[in-house]
């Protein structure tokens, strides 16, 4: 599909110059005076023009047009389109390098997973009792639980499919063996009268997730699975099918039918002619194998189309012995569009993201324009460092952009001498902005101090790497110095439909990009490149990034654990009630995926996280649930 070419990106800057007069990224000229009443042109009119561009970036950067900058849609495409028009306008070189022709571009491309296809689907069952075609979309979906292609065979019912439940409950016999056969078996666990579960009183226990069941039903070797939402159970989700999820079985294809088709499955071929519901509750009860008196035939094919992302570079060449070093400075652009993932609020409605992270990227676009005409004023003896400008993809589902950058940087990793992050400073208020990373490098705190006394803001220096959430935790675990601003007031509109430009505070979001401008450009002239210094550490001597020393725990999560194979994450296995976990809405057997962005694998890693907490401090956790992913804040308690 076509997208119509967006217009030539508004900037006031433009307007002055069209009426003969000049403003550089840092100037103060003003309009002449406006005669009529109209406060919003009088304000304009008064205000300095750093500051009307700041709002001119976040404003095109927030608007519907770029439909929230989810990766992957042509908002993104767009708002990527409108930073590289504003590089090439500020003197940027595109950042990319092509090692084979030379070519130079301004983006870089990764793989962001990929989105699943579904095609031919069909499911038949012929029973003694009848024969049935179900419907795709309203009776049945293959899911991506199982692999795709056919399958044909007699069916045999399975119960609950749970090996070692509670009190001793088992859905299979001894010598069950499902060799040529397709299982039939009923989503959660037992459950009573009422459709709660009889062994968790806060909802399901973890031998209802999808990786249990599965994992009990692979062991007798099936040819095909039908999974069956059960009558009466207390759940939202018991009359909803999937199909997109995370696999849990390979070779096997799963499919999911709703409670009613379940019970045409079941009339059609129980040899006792019960019904669903009746076969549910002698599963409740305990071992319920019976062998259906009819055949399934059924199949259809799923595919894996790749979907990429794109970071933006541009780059201010350096010179004398210092250009082949680098300061990078960065900022995600992408956000959440309609709430697709990652919303506190649920989807539906735009995300604009103004402040998070339109101001952020605006700070990118500024900053290249302004160090542009620092270095052309600069004498040409002055050995400077390159200046990489990263406007960095798909941040907002787990730093993707940035750890590709780091992981395949189109220059020596090691030759970076400093990481600079913003992220959300455009609401930086009375209460000041956090300014992480001083700890990182030897000597950084005593470099960088009076800079941030000058700055004309309030100056939060935060401990050790909290709000390590960003992208500059991605070099940061390279063993590269780094500086993350971020407003010291975090929020309540932090993905919501409500971050909108309205509520940006231009004034503090411009002496914000002042005063990086006078960081970068010091750091781009030293002589010398910090040496990196651990922020877990408490500073003063390198070492390699890695978890932080154990530290007194000032918060409470409230679970426990245990720590998947092959890296997959943490399961939880207890949620304790009232605490932070129970209340942010953790779940017995979420696989806990991400912390803060970040990919956790193991306990030592989550208590290396927790220590850096204080109450009321608030986290995002990306878990897997019933095989998909499910976003949790947490905000944080104190210990009882």
């Amino acid at each position: 599909m076509n997208h119509p070419t967006p217009c030539r990106p508004f900037h006031f800057a433009s307007v002055l110059l069209s009426v003969g007069l000049t403003a550089n990224a840092f100037g103060s000229t003003t309009l002449p005076a406006i005669e009529d009443e109209d406060r919003i042109r009088a304000a304009m009119n008064e205000a300095p023009a750093e500051e009307r561009i700041f709002n001119d970036h976040i404003t095109v950067l927030s608007s519907p047009w770029m439909g929230g900058r989810l990766p992957g849609t042509p908002g993104m495409e767009y708002a990527r389109d409108y930073v590289i028009y504003w590089y090439k306008q500020a003197g940027l070189e595109p950042g990319m390098i092509d090692p084979d022709t030379g070519e130079r571009s301004w983006k870089q491309p990764f793989r962001l997973g990929a989105s699943t296809e579904f095609r031919d689907q069909e499911l038949v069952v012929d029973g003694a009792n009848g024969e049935v075609t179900f419907e795709l979309g309203t009776d049945f979906e293959l899911t991506s639980l199982g692999s795709d292609g056919r399958v044909e065979g007699d069916m045999v019912f399975v119960g609950y499919s749970i090996d070692e439940g509670n009190d001793g409950y088992e859905s299979f016999e001894e010598d069950t063996d499902l060799t040529g056969k397709i299982a039939v078996m009923l989503r959660f666990e037992p459950m009573d009268e009422e459709g709660d579960s009889l062994w968790n009183d806060r909802r399901w226990s973890r031998k209802s997730t999808f990786a249990s069941k599965f994992n009990a039903v692979k062991k007798r070797n099936p040819a095909g699975v039908i999974l069956i939402n059960p009558p009466g159970a207390n759940d939202p989700r018991s009359g909803a099918l999937m199909k997109g999820t995370a696999n849990v079985i390979e070779g096997v294809p799963v499919f999911m039918l709703t409670p009613d088709a379940g019970e045409a499955l079941t009339a059609a071929c129980d040899p006792e002619g019960r019904s669903l519901l009746e076969l549910r509750k002698l599963a409740d009860a305990g071992t319920t194998i019976v062998d259906f008196d009819g055949a399934v035939t059924g199949g259809g094919v799923i595919e894996e189309i790749p979907s990429y992302a794109e970071n933006v570079l541009g780059v201010l060449p350096g010179r004398g012995d210092l250009k082949d070093e680098f300061v990078i400075i960065g900022g995600h652009l992408d956000h959440l569009g309609m709430g697709e993932f990652g919303s506190r609020r649920g989807s539906g409605n735009l995300h604009p993201g103004a402040d998070d992270n339109a101001s952020g990227a605006a700070a990118l676009m500024m900053l290249g324009e302004s160090l542009r005409k620092a270095y052309d004023e600069i004498p040409e003896d002055q050995p400077l460092r390159s200046i990489m400008f990263a406007a960095f993809d798909a941040e907002e589902s787990g730093l993707n952009g940035s750890r590709f950058y780091a992981d395949n940087p189109p220059h020596g990793i090691d030759d970076v001498a400093l990481m600079i992050n913003f992220d959300m400073i455009g609401r930086v208020n009375e209460k000041g902005l956090s300014v992480t990373g001083v700890d990182t490098g030897d000597g950084m705190r005593e470099w960088a101090q009076p800079f941030l006394d000058d700055s004309g803001l309030e100056i939060v220096l935060a401990e050790g790497m909290r709000g390590g959430g960003s992208d500059h935790a991605s070099f940061y675990r390279k063993g590269i110095p780094i500086l993350f601003a971020i407003c010291a007031d975090f929020h309540d509109d932090y993905h919501t439909p409500d971050d909108t430009p309205d509520k940006i505070y231009r004034t503090s979001g411009v002496k914000t990009v002042n005063l990086f401008h006078e960081l970068a450009l010091d750091a781009a002239k030293r002589p010398e490149k910090f040496k990196f210094a651990s922020a877990d550490s408490g500073g003063g001597s390198a070492r390699a990034p890695g978890p932080a020393r154990p530290r007194a725990l000032r918060v409470r999560l409230g679970i426990r654990s245990r720590q998947l194979p092959d890296g997959a994450g943490l399961e939880v296995v207890n949620v304790t009630d009232g605490s932070t976990a129970e209340k942010g809405g953790l779940q017995e057997g979420d696989v806990i995926k991400k912390w803060d962005k970040n990919p956790i694998k193991t306990r030592a890693e989550l208590v290396s996280r927790l220590a850096e907490l204080k109450p009321d401090d608030e986290v995002q956790v990306i878990v897997e649930r019933d095989g998909e992913q499910k976003v949790v804040f947490l905000k944080m308690l104190a210990p009882e």
